[in-house]
């Protein structure tokens, strides 16, 4: 936090915007405080327990580093700072951070790491601070900006009940919202708070806090090479191991599908009797977990299984709103909240698969997409690159077929969501041209599809899932597949080994049998569908729609509209049970996120009493 507007940070406000964070830290804090500038963090002992306090210093204490996640080469990068003569005083990975930027500077170190992280740097001598996320956006980073005032957080809740922070709802956020199901891009659902987009890294001069965005990595579109199966197998291997780095139990997250199976199986061999888990459902249709006990059995694991009781909808929901920053409608929420709580039981750290469906082409939307034969482009046709309409979606949300640019069914069309919002289709902003542009540089439809949802679906709802949900317990969730190798090989692959007709991710299940038994190699992806109609029937039976929307107001939502487009018979389909979960779940997080800021506001404000020396 940077604040030159009222004569330096307060140590207690800052304690008490670090203590918001205390699940993603339950085992200690760290800060630092130096004028105008504050820095503070949770600690989750993951890495050398007993001296891996933060923050670490570098360059005579020029340097502060701060860090939230994991650098998976650290030790590497360790041992080539200290060949050039720097003293290390703990084995943290946060502590390579401070030496590595004093050696290589923020561009050169952010190049050299490969983590899930938000870093922030403080440079003493330059009067900068230096915040950077992680390329595909597994950790969160909020910030927000006032008149000589800065602030930054992993943690959005403690920006919002800042006094200076206004929490106005930002009306193209709650559209795209209302369309996606989760809020994407650098937007938040409040107009005065922004998020650090993935491969992203801020510059914030302590004199004058006005962030200066730069961008460290883009994954590069364009090309089209199949690698020897032997070099990808390698690439996802060593992703896996490197993300076993801890020095406190870890295990697995086993769906039984490929891309869980494949991490447990590689993992197992590294780490033997590895603790795998599994969430079942009394429900067939919707139920792998015989598939999850053949692989575990099949790899010699110490698998946990877990049944979800359909009971708890009513209580679950509610609970899961209440630790998330902004509404995200994903259904898969509520069993992966009971997941975590029971893995943490066992294990401090969790391994799944996300990533994997974008990356080698899993999801059944993707098919269409396939059909079209990619165009080799060389450097004398650049100014002739093909135009890509294979879907005809050249905007995010507000397209002529209500889906996104991989295909992907929105929640609702245009005209519903005007009636929603009572506005307009709001117009192309920067990020969304930028996003556009970049996919556009794809070399086929595939890839362009999949990239979209690198881009939208998995930082801002599955990563933000995954995250959160975890995090709530004080478990860390790691995403093997997401390590920049395994994500640049397999997104450059041609369609051919990524879908061919009914069957996907070739690739990625030709190398998964060098570990796994045939009939899970080969099995059919499995989506992952809940008994939403069930539940939500359930939850109405008590609460009837119309008096439960008309009597919790939402800013910049039609209450009578949302209770009219979701009452009625909920056999309409799918959609209008993705709609209506989305629109219970943001009227349950704005229900809670304005009660916690409440209460943290008051908290604020006894913290700046005792600032400014007023007895409670």
């Amino acid at each position: 936090m940077i604040d030159n507007a009222a004569g330096g940070v307060s140590p207690a406000l800052l304690a008490a915007m670090r203590d918001v964070m205390v699940q993603r830290g339950p085992d200690g804090e760290g800060h630092y405080l130096d004028g105008s500038v504050g820095m503070a963090m949770r600690r989750l002992s993951i890495i050398d327990i007993e001296s891996g306090w933060q923050p670490f210093f570098s360059r005579r204490d020029q340097v502060v580093a701060f860090q939230n996640g994991e650098i998976y080469n650290y030790r590497s990068l360790r041992q080539e700072l200290a060949s050039r003569g720097y003293e290390f005083l703990s084995k943290s990975d946060t502590e390579v951070l401070a030496h590595g930027y004093a050696e290589w500077g923020i561009e050169d170190l952010l190049q050299r790491i490969d983590g899930m992280y938000a870093i922030a740097i403080l440079d003493r001598r330059t009067r900068e601070l230096h915040l950077a996320r992680d390329r595909f956006g597994e950790k969160p980073l909020f910030y927000t900006q006032g008149e000589g005032r800065f602030a930054y957080s992993s943690n959005l809740l403690s920006l919002a009940a800042l006094d200076w922070v206004a929490v106005d709802i930002d009306t193209e956020s709650m559209n795209r919202y209302l369309a996606l199901h989760y809020v994407p891009g650098e937007a938040t659902i409040f107009k005065s708070i922004k998020r650090v987009l993935p491969g992203e890294r801020l510059v914030v001069p302590i004199d004058d806090p006005c962030p200066r965005k730069h961008r460290y990595y883009t994954l590069k579109l364009g090309t089209a090479k199949r690698p020897p199966d032997v070099e990808l197998a390698s690439v996802v291997e060593e992703a896996v191991v490197s993300r076993l780095v801890a020095d406190v139990p870890v295990g697995v997250f086993l769906s039984g599908g490929l891309d869980s199976s494949l991490i447990a199986a590689i993992a197992a061999k590294e780490q033997p009797l590895i603790s795998t888990f599994s969430m079942g459902f009394d429900s067939a249709s919707h139920d792998e977990s015989r598939h999850a006990e053949m692989v575990a059995k099949a790899i010699g694991s110490r698998h946990h299984h877990f049944v979800f009781d359909d009971e708890s909808f009513r209580s679950l929901l509610p609970l899961v709103a209440s630790v998330l920053d902004e509404p995200v409608g994903d259904q898969a929420q509520l069993p992966l909240y009971w997941l975590c709580e029971e893995a943490r039981r066992h294990v401090t750290v969790a391994l799944s698969g996300e990533g994997a469906d974008e990356i080698f082409a899993g999801y059944s939307y993707y098919r269409p997409h396939a059909a079209e034969v990619e165009k080799p482009w060389k450097l004398s046709a650049l100014w002739r690159r093909p135009q890509i309409t294979q879907t005809g979606a050249h905007r995010l949300i507000n397209n002529e077929e209500p889906v996104t640019p991989s295909g992907f069914p929105l929640l609702t069309d245009i005209a519903g969501r005007q009636r929603l919002t009572g506005g307009r289709a709001p117009e192309i902003d920067q990020w969304e041209e930028g996003l556009i542009s970049w996919i556009n540089t794809s070399s086929g439809s595939l890839q362009r599809a999949t990239a979209a949802d690198l881009a939208t679906w998995l930082p801002d709802d599955l990563l933000v899932k995954f995250d959160r949900i975890s995090m709530a317990h004080s478990l860390e969730g790691r995403a093997p597949y997401l390590s920049p190798s395994v994500a640049e090989m397999g997104l450059s692959l041609p369609n051919v080994h990524r879908i061919d007709g009914e069957n996907n991710k070739i690739a990625l299940r030709r190398v998964a049998s060098r570990w796994l038994p045939r009939e899970i190699v080969e099995r059919p992806k499995q989506g992952f569908v809940l008994p939403m109609r069930k539940w939500l029937a359930q939850w109405f039976e008590r609460e009837p729609v119309n008096s439960y929307f008309l009597e919790s107001p939402v800013d910049g939502l039609d209450m009578e509209e949302a209770a009219r487009l979701t009452a009625g018979d909920l056999s309409d389909g799918v959609q209008r049970e993705r709609l209506l979960f989305a629109l219970l779940l943001l009227v349950e997080w704005h229900r809670s996120f304005t009660s916690r800021r409440r209460d943290l506001a008051s908290k604020y404000k006894q913290a700046s009493l005792i600032q400014s020396g007023v007895s409670l």
